[in-house]
């Protein structure tokens, strides 16, 4: 390619560092100098590019602009128009690279491709909404690039179904952070969500549901309301056409071989059995599967993903791949068959070798598959990227193996978790993930060298739809982590700065405010938390503010009349040794943060001393033996900050202090079999002393039902020694999701009185 010097001005001599420049932009550019003197922002502006820029995309930039810009032309002091100038120089610079330069009359915007010239256009128009307010706006020099390929986000379009209207806005937050990939997950368990016209019914059936999970999961609790949509191809065609003028590519999902009961649905012929399916109403994992043994299958599946490559012209097709269960092929003929015919050792093979056979099929049409990173189990499909989410270890495997990773582990990139205090949220799935942890992601891992390094691609946000109904609830969720993600994926790592990036943010709230984006303030929410007080039986509450500055609290006692709160500015730990409810909420200029409430109920092993057998499983193992006797009864929002967790039996003996008259006493503990956690096979109680002789009191064998569940004691005994001897089986029981893996039992708040 032959190269070409770029315009001198944009090799201008850097005259501040970038920590000097006063501009918010997210994410933050690889570079940036101001120079002197300023642009009116009052005068008009005219866009001008040269033949080789593709008119569409002038215009598009030159509207977008205008919006931004709303010059006041009576205000204009000096009435020659502003320019800004489109160039693509024939450069070996890397793609998406762009420079913008800023000087008092002129602007010029160079970059490689058309969607660098959109990336920076995306620059002008954060610095144009920054200068509205002071009507100018400071001459300076941006040259930036992007550090990873593939900068994403995901919707869940079957659990709960959004309009083209609002995917739109959500593609336009993508823009407007430099993303450049939509994951667009369009079938699943729950409702199948594209037409497909070969095959009808799947729209006709399988996007329809009887009713919906309500509530919180453990519950297993459902509606009765018929749920449903789908896209035609004509909205198909909508929303890939919106997306690609702004250079954002819209991957597809047609899950396979699990998730899949909206399509049996639809054609049980598709299963192992040929039985009765529905479009399922709940959330969770289910055994019923495509038939992995059935040729019929996957020439079904091949129909659809014809059609579904003519509406997408994305290189890559994403075939889920994960979660499958392989029970029902153990029993069905035809994939035992397939098994001994090709000789398949396993089930994990069996999967291997049907996604193999569809990856065959896409190359086949010029395209690659990308799954979750369980397709690894049973050996890699030949040309297959990998989309880690279960931690960072698929990513790693695949690498290894030289194959693209996507990164997008649920620790960090799962924006349905909780981001802020459960108590004071919206019902989510779970998990605990702030803004801070995701700006804190390293999409790298440190186990891969240079070279393996560079297989990994970028990473994604995901946003599951379970616990979200709602449009405002999409956007609460998804920003401002969505914001931290991008910034993660696009700035030099050297150049990321936590602090910087939460002040910048500050100064975007207004912004998405006025384009009426529902950003959850979780980030100012104060986050208030028990620790062992000064004196056995007292608590110590903490509080503290992620974002930083000064916050006010009130303390109340029963009743908890707020009318007779008292008002204080919270200095250092509150320390209180009976029922009290505490508040906290933010306390600066111009923010509004939400108001935080945390209750502590006392009884007579409340913050008393506490002695574990065996240590909590790392995984959960926040607040340690602390969080049995802290006086918080775990909710139904679960997260790992009220329960504790365990892969086997544990004893737990509090000290109350002094001898005590005690009546009744008990433990909490979880069932939620889908979630792999199983009640104790049996709870013994016992008293002591001395804290050497104890005296067994009481033993209860597992209790039915779901959710928290507690084991209660009545007893008449005077005692300075409680113990819960806690016994678990270990492994998942057969029958249940998961059946023969460690299972997990946990544990909260003890109560005696």
């Amino acid at each position: 390619m032959k190269r070409y010097p770029l315009i001198p001005t944009l090799l201008a001599i850097c005259l501040v560092n970038l920590a000097t420049a006063q501009t918010n932009l997210i994410p933050r550019p690889a570079a940036l100098s101001l120079t002197q003197g300023t642009m009116d922002l009052q005068c008009p502006l005219s866009v001008r590019a040269g033949s080789e820029v593709d008119p569409a995309l002038v215009e598009l930039i030159r509207a977008d602009l205008e919006l931004t810009l709303s010059p006041s032309l009576q205000e204009c002091m000096d009435p020659n128009e502003l320019s800004l100038d489109l160039i693509r120089p024939d450069t070996l610079l890397p793609p998406e690279w762009y420079s913008l330069t800023v000087t008092t009359k002129h602007i010029a915007l160079v970059a490689v491709d058309e969607a660098g010239l959109y990336r920076g256009s995306r620059t002008l128009a954060q610095l144009f909404e920054e200068g509205r307010t002071s009507t100018e706006l400071p001459c300076m020099s941006i040259t930036d690039s992007p550090r990873f390929p593939w900068r994403g986000m995901h919707l869940d379009a079957s659990r709960h179904f959004w309009t083209v209207e609002f995917t739109k806005k959500y593609i336009d937050l993508l823009a407007r952070y430099k993303m450049n990939s939509f994951h667009w997950h369009l079938t699943d368990d729950q409702g199948w969500r594209i037409e497909i016209k070969k095959h009808p019914k799947l729209t006709e059936v399988g996007a329809w549901r009887k009713g919906s999970q309500v509530g919180p999961y453990s519950r297993r609790e459902y509606d009765s309301t018929t749920y449903g949509g789908f896209y035609t191809q004509d909205q198909i065609k909508e929303v890939v056409a919106y997306a690609k003028a702004r250079y954002i590519n819209v991957v597809p999902e047609i899950e396979m071989p699990g998730h899949a009961l909206a399509a049996l649905a639809a054609y049980p012929e598709l299963g192992c059995t040929g039985g009765h399916y529905e479009v399922n109403k709940g959330w969770g994992v289910f055994e019923e599967v495509f038939c992995a043994g059935n040729d019929s299958t996957v020439h079904f599946l091949e129909d659809v993903l014809t059609e579904v490559m003519a509406l997408f012209p994305s290189e890559i097709i994403h075939i889920g791949g994960d979660e499958c269960p392989k029970e029902s092929w153990k029993k069905c003929p035809k994939c035992q068959a397939r098994m001994k015919a090709k000789g398949l050792k396993d089930e994990h093979e069996l999967q291997s070798d049907f996604i193999q056979r569809i990856e065959a099929f896409v190359n086949s049409k010029g395209r690659k598959i990308i799954g979750w990173d369980e397709i690894l189990e049973g050996g890699l499909a030949p040309n297959a990227a990998v989309m880690s989410w279960r931690g960072t270890e698929g990513g790693v495997a695949a690498a290894k193996q030289k194959h693209n990773v996507v990164m997008s582990p649920g620790s960090h990139c799962y924006f349905d978790h909780y981001q802020g205090d459960p108590a004071n949220e919206p019902l989510a799935i779970g998990g605990y993930t702030t803004v801070q942890k995701v700006y804190s992601y390293e999409p790298i891992p440190t186990e891969l060298n240079a070279e393996e390094a560079k297989y990994i691609l970028g990473a994604q946000g995901n946003v599951w739809t379970e616990y979200i109904l709602t449009p405002e609830h999409v956007e609460y969720m998804a920003v401002p982590r969505m914001l931290a993600l991008a910034e993660v994926l696009w700035t030099p790592k050297a150049k990321r700065n936590e602090a910087d990036f939460i002040h910048r943010l500050e100064n975007e709230f207004p912004k998405l405010e006025a384009m009426k984006v529902n950003a959850s303030k979780s980030l100012y929410q104060v986050s208030i938390r028990p620790k062992q007080g000064p004196k056995p039986g007292e608590i110590a509450v903490e509080m503290t503010l992620a974002s930083g500055g000064s916050f006010s609290m009130t303390e109340m006692a029963p009743p908890y009349d707020e009318s007779m709160a008292g008002l204080a500015v919270y200095s250092a730990p509150v320390i209180i040794n009976s029922d009290r409810e505490l508040h906290g909420w933010i306390q600066r200029e111009g923010l509004t943060g939400p108001i935080s409430k945390r209750r502590f109920l006392f009884n007579k092993a409340t913050a008393q001393k506490i002695t574990l057998s065996e240590p909590p499983n790392e995984r959960y193992a926040e607040g340690g033996a602390f969080t049995l006797v802290d006086g918080i009864t775990a909710g139904e929002k679960r997260v790992n900050t009220e329960w504790l967790g365990w892969r086997g039996s544990v004893t737990i003996t509090v000290d109350l202090g002094s001898e005590q008259d005690v009546r009744t006493a008990g433990i909490g503990a979880l069932n939620e079999t889908y979630s792999w956690i199983h009640m104790p096979d049996q709870v013994e109680f016992s008293t002591s002393n001395d804290g050497k002789t104890f005296a067994l009191q009481g033993s209860q064998k597992v209790k039915p039902g779901v959710g928290r569940r507690a084991f209660k004691f009545d007893v008449v005994a005077k005692t300075r020694y409680v113990r819960f001897t806690v016994k678990h089986p270990g492994k998942i029981p057969e029958g249940y999701p998961g059946a023969g893996n460690p299972a997990w039992m946990f544990l909260d708040e003890i109560e005696v009185r």
